[in-house]
């Protein structure tokens, strides 16, 4: 059900693809290949190799607060995962749990901040808007221990980088202001319509915590 397809680079050349993922995704990954894979990027780089179209794509400076195609960033992961030993879907939640800790107390502070789990919640869905335009997140029903949300406006053929992703920004972000046994669940995806030629999908899921 949840898929880690980039985009066919023949309709849609590396860098140009519709779907973006904001700078600071690419800072946070590649910060964690140069400091925790043996030979970092250079060895990441290696396993690609040179006949990868994207290959080239990571050797740029990545601007935490600019938009980058997204296709290469799902590359990056299933790479970087393989490298691990690690399924893709794993590897994405740990790093995107590691974002939701440190990213709601610096740079979307002022927007992410509360005291409590069902204050920090329903505000999550600016910081995925953030990450991955055009989809966007909506807070749909919090109360004690529950939140719901719908992902929307995704690209069928990528769907688990963002639901991965969320998982683990809201067990990240929750587990910073109290709540223990964070569990996300989603329901199977339901067409969205069509954007530059791409089938969307959206999804509806329920985030459940103790305190």
């Amino acid at each position: 059900m949840w898929r880690y397809e980039p985009l066919d680079t023949r309709k849609y050349p590396v860098g140009s693809g519709p779907f973006r993922a904001r700078g600071l995704a690419y800072a946070h990954v590649l910060a964690y290949v140069d400091a925790r894979l043996p030979g970092g990027r250079r060895a990441l780089l290696d396993r690609l190799g040179p006949a990868d179209p994207f290959a080239s794509f990571f050797d740029q400076i990545f601007i935490a607060s600019g938009e980058y195609d997204l296709s290469p960033l799902v590359r990056l992961f299933a790479v970087a995962a393989s490298m691990k030993g690690v399924d893709v879907g794993a590897f994405i939640r740990r790093r995107s749990a590691r974002s939701g800790e440190t990213d709601t107390k610096g740079v979307w502070k002022p927007a992410l901040h509360g005291r409590t789990p069902e204050e920090v919640a329903p505000r999550l869905s600016f910081a995925f808007a953030r990450y991955y335009p055009p989809c966007t997140g909506a807070a749909l029903r919090t109360e004690p221990g529950l939140f719901e949300g719908e992902l929307r406006g995704l690209p069928g053929c990528m769907n688990g980088v963002y639901v991965d992703s969320t998982i683990g920004f809201y067990e990240g972000a929750l587990a910073g202001v109290g709540a223990r046994d964070v569990r996300a669940d989603f329901d199977p995806p339901v067409g969205d319509g069509v954007f530059a030629g791409v089938a969307l999908e959206r999804i509806h899921f329920t985030v459940r915590w103790a305190r």
